[in-house]
C-alpha cells in the first residue's frame, strides 16, 4: 500500500467518523427537541414553569397590596391609621404641655 492510498484510507475513515458524529448529533438534538423549534423542549417547560410561577406571586402580590390598601391611595391603610393616631396623640401631648405651662406660669406669678 502506497503513501496515496494510506493518506486516503484515513480520510475515508475520517469523513466516515464526521458523519456518523453529525448523525448522532443530529439524532440527539431530534429528541431533546421533538417540536423542532430551536430550544430543547424540557427548557421549554421549566421556562414556562418559571413564567407561571412569576405570573402566580405577582398575581398574589397584588392580592396583598389590595387587601392592604383598600382605599387604593398608595399608604397601606393600617400604617395610614397608626400615622393619624399618632400625629392625634402629638397634638394632644403639645395641647397637655401647653396646658402644664400655662398652669406653671400662673402658678409662678408670671402671666403672659
Amino acid at each position: 500500500m502506497d503513501f496515496k492510498e494510506l493518506a486516503n484510507k484515513a480520510r475515508e475513515a475520517a469523513e466516515n467518523a464526521l458523519k456518523q458524529a453529525e448523525s448522532k448529533f443530529n439524532e440527539v438534538k431530534a429528541n431533546l427537541d421533538k417540536d423542532g423549534d430551536g430550544v430543547p423542549d424540557q427548557l421549554q417547560g421549566v421556562m414556562n414553569q418559571a413564567k407561571q410561577a412569576t405570573e402566580q406571586a405577582k398575581a398574589k402580590f397584588e392580592e396583598l397590596k389590595s387587601n392592604l390598601d383598600k382605599d387604593g391611595d398608595g399608604i397601606p391603610d393600617q400604617l395610614k391609621h397608626l400615622s393619624e393616631q399618632a400625629q392625634h396623640a402629638a397634638e394632644q401631648a403639645r395641647a397637655k404641655a401647653e396646658e402644664l405651662a400655662k398652669a406653671a406660669q400662673d402658678r409662678l406669678g408670671k402671666k403672659s
